[in-house]
């Protein structure tokens, strides 16, 4: 096991975490709720975010919501397919979201000046104000945090809910999610204190596993490939595959036999049961299975926000399953410029 100070570790923001959620809702979530009071006003149509890796999850997380709760059309794009294949419909009706920690991820700045130069109103919120992407856009907020994976989405659903409601009307569940965002710090909170022992005991259970497959459906899909490719790939170095709940049986049974790992998460929406159903196949083969439960740590939270809810055990987890790995998750070998791409 590496010995390391947590406190020194960029991947780990379990510390400031619950302070940058509450100084965001008190600060910045009236200014995001202005942009959406502006796209209302202008008329627009349609709703595209753009991002790249996590940013891309919590977007995706976020088309969820709108997709569930309005029949404004949204869609979440990386930055890469918005450039190579924009959509046919790009116009001032559009609204463009880009999304970036740096304010510099080539693709999502070029894909937010051709959304501009097609007459769409362009929004970026990214973490500081001296960044292209922020001195590109139309409207922009800087939110000065490093937990992105919770900003990201209380930007996204902050601008939606309102949206939303400008448009469609106030929504008695929306409302239910609106209140919950403000509970949010408090429920954060104690799962911060409280989890860090269980995900050291997991984390070293998981570190004998090569690879890992994540499953998960509903709103937690985006946050499965996050943590199931993103974080175990680049943070981990563990081999890993996102799949899809509702798609289990349809090829990726076949490979379930005794000693193949499986991360299940599982929430409390509609999905849930097509969840349980693969986590039940699963474990009548192999012993190797964690599961993350929304039911065990929602505290009375809507189902919509298991993203950020679940992201706390998950978080003490990959830190240990790297710690455990001897491997510091802020080492890479390829990332951020050290090797051209």
């Amino acid at each position: 096991m590496l010995d390391i100070d947590k406190r020194q570790v960029d991947f780990l923001v379990t510390e400031n975490m619950v302070n940058e959620i509450r100084t965001f809702l008190e600060r910045d979530a009236s200014k995001v709720r202005m942009f959406a009071v502006e796209m209302a006003d202008r008329g627009i149509e349609r709703l595209y975010f753009v991002a790249c890796g996590s940013p891309l999850s919590a977007a995706q997380t976020t088309q969820f919501l709108v997709d569930r709760y309005s029949s404004i059309t949204c869609t979440a794009y990386d930055g890469s397919d918005f450039l190579d294949n924009p959509p046919s419909k790009l116009d001032q009706t559009c609204a463009v979201v880009a999304i970036s920690q740096s304010g510099k991820t080539e693709e999502v700045v070029e894909a937010l000046k051709l959304a501009k130069s097609r007459g769409a109103f362009t929004v970026a919120a990214t973490n500081e104000e001296q960044c292209p992407l922020y001195e590109e856009a139309d409207r922009a907020i800087a939110y000065h945090a490093e937990c992105i994976w919770e900003i990201h989405l209380l930007v996204g659903y902050t601008l939606a809910i309102e949206l939303i409601s400008r448009k469609e009307g106030t929504k008695t569940e929306l409302d239910q999610i609106l209140q919950d965002l403000n509970k949010l710090p408090d429920v954060l909170d104690k799962l911060v204190n409280n989890l860090e022992q269980e995900g050291k005991e997991l984390g070293k259970k998981a570190s004998a596993w090569n690879f890992i497959y994540t499953v998960s459906s509903g709103p937690l899909k985006p946050l499965g490939y996050k943590e199931g490719v993103i974080t175990l790939m680049e943070f981990t170095w563990t081999h890993g595959c996102a799949l899809e709940s509702g798609e289990f049986r349809h090829g990726p049974l076949e490979i379930v036999e005794q000693g193949v790992p499986f991360i299940f998460l599982l929430g409390t929406d509609g999905s849930r049961h097509t969840t349980e159903r693969a986590l039940n196949f699963v474990k009548r083969y192999t012993d190797n299975v964690i599961v993350f439960d929304y039911a065990d740590l929602s505290q009375g939270l809507h189902p919509m926000l298991a993203p950020m809810v679940l992201f706390v055990p998950l978080e003490w987890f990959c830190y240990y399953l790297a710690i455990y790995k001897d491997h510091n998750p802020d080492n890479r070998r390829y990332y951020g410029g050290l090797v051209q791409y």
